[in-house]
């Protein structure tokens, strides 16, 4: 039992980091009026489908208030034993009186016969099954105009996060959870969609129809309106109250979405792990208390959802009682017609629908609204490196071949505190090869962030000929470098668009590359050639062949600056001599850095910088540093045994 307690305190542990590191911080304010804006700056490219959506709602809510016009006038017309009243002779009465005369009938009395009035019901049901096609096809346009406006929006925010995501440096990823950023881009995106489709216009329609059907219940008795109206305030409150707790669980919602979301990305990637560790069972209980929150949360807004509904329905339900006895009395004492109850008691059931249907689109709202806080807080934190206000027009490719490039006393630090270099200066003659040698987080690879400008220095300069690399545009800087990573990207791509990576290369280009690196047996073995779709991180290849795929890729490009990042450190020895093969015709007549923890790729280099907690200590070729008998030389031993 004792064995057991250091485990699930371990576990807890874990848990509580595992929190921290992927659960956002929960936003919880009222509705903005601010953030509402802003989503419908999304709108305007789209104004004149929008302003036709508000076109063909209004049409469709008017249509909707005449049709129960029209079965009151059957009811009190055709079907009625005793016209004549005063009731009878109402607007729509005589529109219908013109129309009958228009197609040859004549109007009728207490004494027209049976023949006369089913000619006027015709009449009148002809009329409706009019209005209702009519709003059949406006219904119609509606919904594809809708539906046309709120994908198109949704495209275009979901390109715009996308773009702003590429565009961060490489600590704003490590703040952030891979699996949180695809919930914005993929959950919270299409939440939104929603409320463009049929939000904000459906939000309009609504209370159009609210109004237009209370105009109607006071035109027709007013008096009865305003009892049966009463019910109004309490619907008021019972929306206010839900209003408040439903905005606080669905912004919950959101937030548990991205934890389980960023959870299981990562024990996805990281699955090889899991199974080789045994941490299968152990990792499925977090994930169901992780579900389990989730659960929670949408059962937390369920309950306020469900409890709002039937007090609506029930508040419904006594202004139809009151109807029923008021409007009852009101026929008895021969003060209003059938009809008339009939159309009260359509309208009065119709106002509710629209009632109903603002409770749900304010859940709409507020899911909307905690989508949005969500992407406008992706949007609105940019950790991407300044553009320059004055760009300098970059050097031509074949010029940066002949070009030097200088460290010139440069400091940084990550996090502003902990340095990780201190006033580093060197300079790479053009066409040099330079090899970065240290030991773990002595800065090498910091070296190659700050050159290919995924940080800026803290003080200090880096400059390629005699331009400071940030008076130069991020585009034009990195086209003059060709990177090949420790971790390989291979993409669900073929084979051909891995190495093409989206460039101007047709495929002799990409062939030559592949045998230059000695890669083209690698083709060779694939059934479709250069055709053959990769799996998902090229998990059909070795590490070295991942690796060969790289060098082409750089090589293809044809890059003045050549920069390699622990290239070999995770290849067997005959795949190390191929790749060395490979960055020996990389390097001609190219500039080129290289780091590495494996000694035997840089004795070739022109020179060797030895990095030493975040300081240069040595430089020189291989054999000099041997013979100083410094750190250099201490490295050797210790990889190789001997000098």
């Amino acid at each position: 039992m004792t064995s057991r307690k250091p485990d699930n305190d371990d576990d807890r542990e874990d848990d509580d980091e595992v929190e921290d590191f992927h659960v956002e911080e929960l936003i919880d304010r009222p509705f903005s009026r601010l953030l509402a804006g802003r989503l419908l700056k999304y709108l305007r490219p789209y104004r004149r489908m929008v302003l036709l959506s508000v076109i063909l709602i209004i049409c469709s809510t008017m249509l909707t208030l005449v049709g129960p016009l029209l079965v009151k006038e059957a009811i009190d017309g055709p079907l009625s034993m005793s016209i004549g009243s005063d009731q009878a002779s109402s607007e729509t009465s005589s529109l219908l009186t013109e129309l009958a005369l228009q197609v040859g009938l004549e109007s009728i009395d207490e004494e027209s016969d049976d023949q006369q009035r089913i000619s006027w019901m015709w009449l009148i049901a002809g009329c409706y099954f009019s209005i209702l096609m009519m709003q059949l096809i406006i219904q119609y346009i509606q919904t594809m105009v809708l539906e046309m406006t709120g994908q198109s929006v949704t495209k275009d925010l979901r390109m715009e996060v996308f773009s702003h995501l590429q565009k961060q440096s490489s600590s704003f990823y490590h703040r952030n959870p891979v699996g949180r950023l695809v919930t914005r881009v993929t959950n919270d995106v299409e939440a939104l969609n929603d409320l463009f489709a049929s939000g904000f216009v459906s939000l309009a329609g609504d209370l159009l129809a609210i109004t237009g059907i209370v105009a109607m219940l006071f035109y027709t008795n007013a008096e009865l309106a305003s009892m049966v109206l009463l019910v109004t305030p309490l619907v008021v409150v019972a929306t206010t109250i839900f209003r408040k707790f439903a905005r606080k669980h669905y912004r919950e919602m959101r937030r548990r979405l991205a934890h389980l979301n960023a959870y299981t990305q990562e024990s996805i990637s990281g699955m090889e792990v899991v199974q080789v560790c045994r941490r299968e069972e152990q990792q499925a209980q977090r994930y169901s208390r992780i579900n389990g929150t989730l659960r929670e949360a949408h059962l937390n807004s369920i309950f306020w959802y469900a409890l709002f509904f039937p007090t609506v329905e029930i508040l419904s339900v006594i202004a139809l009682v009151t109807i029923v006895i008021q409007g009852g009395a009101r026929i008895d004492a021969g003060t209003a017609t059938f009809g008339e109850f009939f159309l009260f008691w359509t309208y009065l059931t119709r106002l509710f629908s629209p009632l109903r249907d603002l409770a749900e689109k304010y859940n709409l709202l507020q899911s909307a609204m905690a989508s949005s806080e969500r992407i406008f807080g992706i949007l609105d934190t940019d950790s991407s490196l300044p553009e320059p206000v004055v760009v300098v027009d970059a050097d031509d490719r074949s010029v940066a071949r002949t070009e030097e490039i200088r460290f010139d006393q440069v400091s940084f630090s990550y996090d502003g505190k902990t340095p990780v270099l201190e006033n580093l200066s060197f300079t790479i003659g053009s066409g040099e090869t330079i090899a970065v040698v240290g030991a773990t987080g002595a800065g090498k690879s910091t070296i190659i962030n700050l050159l290919l400008r995924f940080h800026d220095p803290s003080s200090g300069s880096i400059t390629i000929g005699d331009q400071d690399i940030r008076n130069q545009s991020l585009a034009s800087h990195r086209e003059r470098f060709g990177l090949v990573l420790q971790d390989v990207s291979v993409l669900s791509r073929t084979l051909e668009e891995n190495i093409r990576f989206d460039r101007d290369l047709d495929r002799d280009r990409i062939t030559w590359a592949l045998e230059q690196v000695r890669g083209s047996a690698i083709v060779a073995r694939q059934k479709l050639g250069l055709e053959e779709p990769m799996m998902e991180r090229g998990r059909t290849l070795s590490s070295g062949e991942r690796q060969l795929i790289s060098f082409a890729r750089a090589l293809a490009g044809d890059p003045p600056i050549l920069v390699l990042d622990e290239a070999t450190s995770h290849v067997d020895t005959e795949t190390e001599a191929l790749i060395q093969d490979a960055i020996d015709r990389l390097v001609k007549g190219r500039t080129s850095v290289i780091v590495a923890h494996r000694l035997s790729t840089v004795r070739k280099a022109d020179r060797i910088l030895v990095m030493h907690h975040g300081q240069l200590r040595e430089e020189g070729g291989h054999d000099q540093l041997v013979a100083l008998d410094g750190i250099y030389a201490r490295l050797v031993k210790l990889q190789f045994g001997k000098s």
